[in-house]
């Protein structure tokens, strides 16, 4: 199976990331591809939150890890050991996200670095990183993600209030995008990219006819478990890491009927990240589907 070699891990330290093609084979990631489209609302689970223009951008996340496929995945010794080694440190599970675009959707994702939110919710370091997988075929037309090569190097950029969103700072992007290369995203199903947690990305609407769904599996280093109090969804937990082999062995029940997703809290309207929420999950806060 793919390992990071010393090439690629010397590029995702230059750029802030590193392109993996075929991480996946597509028969591993078909299961994941078929559910999305035969569900594209993950059993109620999907919630949208506002992109800056207040268009509805559609996510499913968890933190926890059982038995169905998307639990499985994060687990996979090609992730938990290219995390670790793009970041220098063991590492846990932090959480995993679907980023669904249907159709002839606005919604996009506004210019963010992922740890200008973890920063917030306890983590003293940028010793993170995601590693985001194609479910399906990602081009411009359906809305990949961009990067921003090098964005990583400028440290942590303070993140406020957007349009109706939340996002890194509009005067200081203004600048990096004169002075740094913006590089798209366009993957085939099972493409990976593993990205810094100070790398600067975004991704525009869905203009085509067909979904673009991309999966985030994020990891942070074990000593760098979030201090503040409330975090405990993300604080450390020892993580099991399965062979690469258990995709195809099919080491999983379901898809992810089994998961406890987490949702946002419908009493606040609000996340913890600031985004406005626009249409909230009909699944049950505990996974069951209760209201």
């Amino acid at each position: 199976m793919t390992r990071l070699t010393e090439d690629q891990i010397a590029a995702y330290h230059r750029d802030g990331y590193v392109v993996l093609p075929g991480f996946f084979a597509p028969d591993e990631i078909e299961p994941l591809a078929s559910a999305c489209l035969a569900d594209p609302e993950l059993e109620g689970a999907l919630w949208a939150l506002a992109d800056s223009q207040g268009n509805p951008q559609e996510v499913v996340t968890w933190t926890e890890l059982g038995g169905d496929y998307v639990s499985l995945l994060p687990r996979l010794a090609r992730l938990v050991e290219g995390a670790a080694e793009v970041i220098g440190k063991p590492v846990y599970h932090w959480h995993s996200k679907l980023s669904m675009k249907k159709p002839a959707s606005a919604g996009r994702w506004d210019w963010h670095q992922d740890y200008g939110y973890w920063y917030d919710e306890g983590c003293l370091a940028p010793d993170m990183t995601t590693c985001m997988i194609a479910v399906d075929r990602t081009d411009r037309a359906n809305g990949c993600v961009d990067l921003i090569r090098g964005s990583h190097l400028l440290g942590r950029i303070d993140h406020k209030a957007v349009g109706k969103a939340s996002g890194v700072d509009p005067e200081r992007l203004e600048r990096i995008l004169a002075s740094h290369e913006r590089v798209a995203c366009e993957m085939a199903p099972g493409d990976a990219v593993f990205f810094h947690a100070n790398t600067l990305h975004a991704s525009g609407a869905n203009t085509s006819d067909r979904p673009r769904t991309l999966l985030h599996c994020s990891y942070n280093a074990i000593a760098n478990t979030p201090y503040l109090a409330g975090q405990e969804h993300h604080s450390y937990r020892p993580l099991e890491v399965l062979p690469d082999t258990a995709l195809r062995e099919r080491a999983y029940d379901t898809i992810f009927s089994h998961q406890t997703f987490r949702l946002p809290d419908p009493e606040k309207g609000v996340t913890s990240y600031g985004y406005k929420v626009l249409k909230f999950a009909t699944r049950g806060r505990d996974g069951t589907g209760a209201p």
